[in-house]
């Protein structure tokens, strides 16, 4: 459970940084304490799922990331698309990782 918790502090800070937010400004963002989200990053702490999911919003993560952190493919759900438009968007799926 701790290796859990670890990842997900790791994902938060690793997600904060790529959007080029300081632990102040996002904790402004998010309406708490600086310490407070240090805690989370350094995982002494968990957030609440309402604030877990302004996180993801706010930092443009996924589940599957937090979940998943070593999973370098996303899921894509394409449910009701039709064959082209599934192909269409496996093949932009495939350019936009190309590019990270």
């Amino acid at each position: 459970m701790r290796t859990e918790s670890r990842g997900l502090g790791e994902a938060i800070r690793a997600a904060r940084i790529r959007r080029g937010l300081t632990q102040e400004a996002l904790a402004e963002l998010l309406d708490i304490t600086p310490i407070h989200l240090k805690n989370m990053e350094s995982s002494r702490r968990n957030p609440s799922v309402p604030l877990l999911f302004q996180m993801m919003e706010l930092l443009d993560f996924s589940v599957d990331e937090l979940v998943f952190p070593d999973r370098s493919v996303g899921v894509i759900h394409t449910h009701g698309l039709s064959e082209a438009e599934t192909e269409a968007l496996s093949r932009l799926a495939e350019v936009m990782r190309r590019e990270r």
